[in-house]
């Protein structure tokens, strides 16, 4: 197998993305060319309305539902998730060359999901509450978990779901459950691998690889996995390109005019979702079924994605 050789920064690094079957390392492109160049990044989702609280998911799918209704083309939502402190938001402001998500050292400090427009594309890029350690008390943080997943299981705009893993500590066993849950949610899943800055050189395509393998077992999985340093913007480019394909490429939600019932579906919810990870992190450790999921919606086949 004929692997070309990496490295980071002022050495031999140039090919960051990994094919998951043939274990090749390759240049992203996307036929879009780099179009978030000059994009305009607007800070509102609806009117006043920039961020989304557990007690407020139930209204704003239904909203947003409504309006699916009276346009012709939805817009698509692209979501980050990742243990806290893999570095969601740092990425997201690297991504969209602008410094709209919130960062910082405290683990745990985006309580809510955040919608950045990108308007000239029509979509959202949307950052959500890390999962795993968290500085917020455990009643919180399983109403942060229970958010991220419903929206997941129902949002009818979502089209691609980056999982976020750090380089350096691997796939935990709560990114397994929840790759496990998302898998289950009919959406287009690619991994992201994070802080690679952080990994000596001669390591980093050893890592790649294994994690690779790992991620293989899971449904609903990207064939590339993007690996990426925000320190000296190594990948970044690349994901750029990916979210590009994210928005034109890849399909959202088909609903099939179900609208009407999704929406009484999610009416009937009385109140904000928990879901304790740690809980379903012991039960998966123990080898026992996790909760299927139900209710999902569906996407249609979406194309097959061509290396360049």
């Amino acid at each position: 197998m004929n692997i070309i050789k990496v490295g980071l920064k002022f050495s031999s690094i140039k090919y960051p993305s990994l094919d998951i079957h043939n274990y090749q390392l390759y240049k992203y492109h996307s036929d879009y060319g780099n179009l978030l160049k000059g994009l305009k990044i607007g800070t509102s989702l609806l009117p006043n309305q920039f961020e989304i609280v557990p007690s407020k998911l139930k209204g704003f799918l239904i909203d947003q539902l409504k309006q699916d209704q009276q346009i012709l083309k939805k817009p698509k939502e692209v979501l980050f998730v990742g243990r806290s402190n893999v570095g969601k938001s740092s990425l997201i402001n690297a991504i969209l060359g602008q410094n709209v998500a919130e960062t910082s050292s405290k683990t745990g400090s985006t309580l809510r999901l955040q919608f950045h427009n990108i308007q000239t594309i029509n979509g959202y890029v949307v950052d959500s509450p890390g999962y795993g350690y968290s500085q917020i008390n455990v009643d919180a943080q399983k109403y942060m978990q229970g958010m991220i997943y419903t929206y997941t299981k129902l949002a009818s705009r979502l089209s691609r779901i980056y999982v976020l893993i750090d380089i350096e500590h691997g796939l935990k066993d709560k990114d397994k459950v929840m790759l496990n849950m998302l898998q289950e949610q009919n959406v287009n899943i690619q991994i992201v691998l994070t802080k690679c800055d952080k990994i000596k050189e001669r390591m980093l395509f050893d890592r790649q690889l294994y994690l690779a393998r790992e991620i293989k077992q899971f449904k609903n999985i990207h064939p590339i996995i993007h690996t990426v340093s925000t320190k000296d913007n190594f990948g970044i480019n690349d994901i750029q390109y990916s979210l590009i394909d994210s928005f034109f490429i890849h399909q959202s939600r088909q609903l099939f005019n179900m609208e009407d019932k999704l929406i009484k579906l999610i009416q009937a919810r009385n109140r904000p979702q928990k879901l304790d990870l740690n809980k379903l992190t012991k039960q998966f450790k123990k080898g026992l079924q996790l909760p299927t999921n139900q209710n999902t919606l569906v996407h249609t086949k979406k194309p097959k994605h061509q290396l360049s």
